[in-house]
């Protein structure tokens, strides 16, 4: 009699279809979930603060100061937000089998794939917070050194000829220009694109291990390789244990553009499209092969 009760729940659930809303209820509840966790806060704070320390450091001249800001700043904003991603998404499953609630979720109409997509959801959610934090105070920061900027030459060329103050707009339309740049735009994608890939890197690793440690270390070197992947291909380009790794891990490296942008140089938005669409692309594959795994998982 047992039997047939649980044969007929278990065909019961198999005919319950896919439901975004479930995936989503899933997704709100990690993220209330995740932002309570002491050790993302931590992140935030120290990333909020290295960006606040960029202006207190920047004892340049003015293009010399805006440089230092923003390098510092987007470089801040990758390594906390790479953390964010592999720390928030490493303990989202071993969490909910060590609480044992991930049996009551999946014994309700709850596929194990609106599960597992409603967990990755909530972790890109964080991550997405946490960037967003950190660039609305990046912001804050431009535009305070812009003000100052601004103030600092209006007191300098007050008084003088009208060739001076037509100087003086010259040089405040530079500051400007120099602050709010679209370049900075196209380097925040690149890494929350960057933090995506290396989110469902971690998830994958997640769901054949329950522990926190491991979680973390393992999707950590993947990104160092990937980050390394580029230089390493000029060496060992030939080498068919090489391809088969560049194969399977990913190319963070091709993420970093920031650098690029400080340099001054122009990233056309169609090499971002690239990037995006290689890191999404990336990520679906990997997500996949995480459920794959995850749905021949006993639990």
């Amino acid at each position: 009699m047992t039997e047939t009760i649980t044969a007929e729940s278990s065909r019961r659930r198999e005919r319950v279809g896919f439901s975004l809303q479930r995936v989503s209820v899933v997704a709100a509840n990690t993220l209330t979930e995740a932002v309570r966790q002491k050790v993302i806060i931590l992140f935030l704070l120290i990333g909020l603060v290295f960006i606040v320390l960029a202006v207190v450091l920047a004892q340049f001249t003015f293009g010399e100061q805006m440089k230092f800001i923003k390098d510092t700043s987007l470089g801040v904003i990758s390594v906390i937000t790479t953390l964010i991603a592999i720390v928030g998404t490493a303990q989202l499953l071993p969490s909910e089998v060590e609480n044992r609630t991930i049996y009551t979720i999946l014994a309700k109409p709850v596929r194990r794939f609106e599960f597992l997509l409603g967990k990755f959801c909530g972790g890109l959610l964080l991550v997405l917070l946490g960037m967003a934090l950190m660039c609305v105070l990046f912001a804050a920061v431009l535009w305070v050194k812009e003000q100052g900027m601004i103030r600092e030459l209006s007191q300098t060329y007050l008084g003088e000829s009208p060739a001076a103050h037509l100087e003086a707009q010259q040089q405040i339309q530079q500051v400007q220009t120099e602050v709010w740049d679209v370049e900075l735009v196209k380097a925040l994608v690149a890494v929350l694109t960057q933090a995506a890939l290396i989110a469902s890197v971690t998830l994958l690793v997640s769901t054949f291990s329950t522990s926190l440690v491991f979680n973390v270390v393992v999707p950590l070197m993947v990104f160092i390789v990937g980050m390394l992947r580029g230089g390493a291909a000029d060496m060992w380009g030939t080498h068919r244990l090489f391809m088969a790794v560049v194969a399977v891990i990913p190319d963070f490296g091709l993420f970093n553009i920031a650098d690029e942008i400080n340099l001054g140089k122009v990233v056309p938005w169609a090499h971002i499209g690239q990037i995006v669409a290689y890191g999404l692309g990336r990520t679906l594959v990997i997500v996949v092969a995480a459920h794959l795994l995850f749905a021949r998982r006993e639990i």
